[in-house]
């Protein structure tokens, strides 16, 4: 009775904090009321009765394949449960409790066990109280970390992910023992040994099918779509039979290794199935996101039945970490390259001009000054070079848009293949162009700033019936001065071309 109490109070603290904590929260990340995208986190009558649903499929999928009584390689009920609170928030307390409410009735016919109705009653009560409680701890909390944006980067959200998910089977797999201990189901020497597994099962269930269950949950939303974004790893999808195909390596090499250890009667060959991380980290890095989380839960789903099946009680729990190590290692092999795109992504677009793709003048100051500082180091000269086009105003006026782009893109393309691998070409304002010459002098560089003037004077562009008026100047950088400065030099020396 005392559980029953304390589980009750805690459960309702914490569904009070936890929504006058989402109330706030949406208050102040809310515009409006009518945000489409606030559809997808809301829990309707459909979609809790397609949760209940999906629910008990799954409880009665996961004990068919039980290797043990309350044990199986993985519980998928528990990702469901983590994943529906993750997405759905303290609204989908009532349909995950009632669900193990009504199941606990199921389980005690499953098991033969004819005990008085209401001893019925308060066992699963307990046991929808237990499941109910632990899940919603640890979902509720990761929930409010992501919508308060305690963590930010992808490798930080996997970690919270992991830890979060591991304490939440870790609570649910001790309240759920402790009530088979309170019932009498039972006795203190079954306890770790009914403890351990039912924590791995959950475990695994928790890592392997929640982000799966999420995208679900969020198939149609912008969310979805954002997040695939991030997550994205490859340029371009592969096609589904390439996908196939990779999968179907990883379930040959579970059910090979399956019936070699039913075949040898060795329960250490279950060892090898931590080298089926290889091949999750191949699929990994070359598919996105979602066929990622649909292998894992194939390659479970595989595991499970293959150890049910071949009745390898004693090789379920070397699986059940193994799937829990490889679900670790993916999600890190998904968000830190995930992560290093984004930063290159970032990088390209601060270093290269959209237009051109010429360098940017940030880029260009960036790199002026370490090429600076190594030709003072290693005693060599380094020039600074500028075109201009004097009639681009009027080209933009007179040909529009388009043309006067057409001409800018010309222009760097006709530069840049003049310039050594050395050299640096910058798009400068409006519409100039810089050039950074190392180990060249100011006679070197103005006899190929004299060449490549001609080549853009008779440049010709079928949007044109002009010639395009280049102004170039050039200047050595003195000893001592700086990239800036060189660039105030150089462009004065234009103006001086200019009058």
């Amino acid at each position: 009775m005392g559980f029953f109490v304390v589980s009750w109070a805690f459960m309702t603290y914490v569904r009070k904090t936890v929504s006058r904590q989402v109330i706030a929260m949406e208050r102040i990340t809310t515009k409006t009321n009518h945000d489409p995208n606030n559809d997808a986190f809301r829990l309707t009558f459909s979609k809790a009765l397609i949760l209940l649903t999906a629910w008990v499929l799954l409880w009665r999928f996961s004990a068919i394949l039980e290797y043990a009584p309350y044990a199986s390689i993985w519980y998928p009920p528990a990702g469901l449960s983590f994943a529906a609170l993750l997405v759905y928030g303290w609204r989908a307390i009532l349909p995950i409790f009632a669900t193990s409410f009504v199941l606990n009735y199921w389980l005690t016919a499953m098991y033969g066990l004819t005990p008085p109705a209401e001893e019925l009653f308060y066992h699963s009560l307990l046991f929808g109280l237990a499941h109910t409680l632990a899940y919603s701890v640890g979902a509720l909390f990761l929930r409010q970390f992501i919508r308060m944006q305690v963590v930010q980067s992808l490798p930080g959200f996997v970690m919270a992910f992991l830890a979060m998910g591991s304490i939440t089977a870790l609570l649910g797999s001790f309240f759920g023992s402790q009530v088979l201990l309170t019932t009498g189901l039972i006795t203190v020497f079954d306890l770790y040994d009914v403890w351990l597994p039912w924590w791995i099962g959950d475990l695994v269930g928790v890592l392997v099918l929640t982000p799966l269950f999420v995208a679900v949950m969020l198939w149609r939303s912008a969310f979805f779509s954002v997040w695939q974004r991030r997550l994205r790893v490859t340029s371009k999808d592969t096609d589904w039979y390439q996908f196939a195909f990779k999968l179907g390596h990883s379930v040959a090499i579970v059910f090979a290794l399956i019936i070699s250890a039913w075949w040898f009667e060795r329960s250490e060959i279950a060892f090898l199935f931590f080298f089926l991380t290889i091949p999750q980290m191949w699929i990994a890095y070359t598919e996105t996101a979602v066929r990622t989380a649909v292998s894992l839960a194939i390659l479970s789903l595989s595991m499970a039945i293959g150890i049910a099946l071949f009745g390898l009680s004693e090789t379920a729990l070397i699986a059940q970490f193994a799937l829990a190590v490889i679900a670790s290692t993916v999600y890190f092999s998904i968000s830190v390259p995930a992560m290093l795109a984004e930063q290159e992504r970032l990088q390209y677009q601060s270093h290269v001009d959209h237009l051109t793709k010429a360098a940017s003048r940030s880029y260009f100051l960036e790199v002026g000054r370490d090429e600076i500082e190594r030709a003072e180091y290693h005693q060599y000269p380094i020039t600074v070079a500028i075109f201009e086009i004097s009639n681009f105003r009027m080209i933009n006026h007179t040909f529009g848009h388009a043309a006067a782009d057409a001409v800018l893109k010309k222009v760097a393309e006709c530069l840049q293949g003049h310039l050594r691998h050395t050299d640096v070409l910058a798009r400068g304002r409006g519409a100039s162009f810089l050039v950074l010459m190392p180990e060249t002098d100011a006679g070197q560089a103005a006899s190929g700033v004299q060449q490549m003037s001609a080549s853009l004077h008779y440049m010709s562009l079928p949007q044109l019936t002009l010639p395009l008026e280049i102004k170039s100047a050039t200047v050595q950088v003195a000893k001592d001065e700086t990239i800036e400065q060189a660039l105030d030099r150089v462009s004065q020396s234009l103006d001086v071309v200019s009058s």
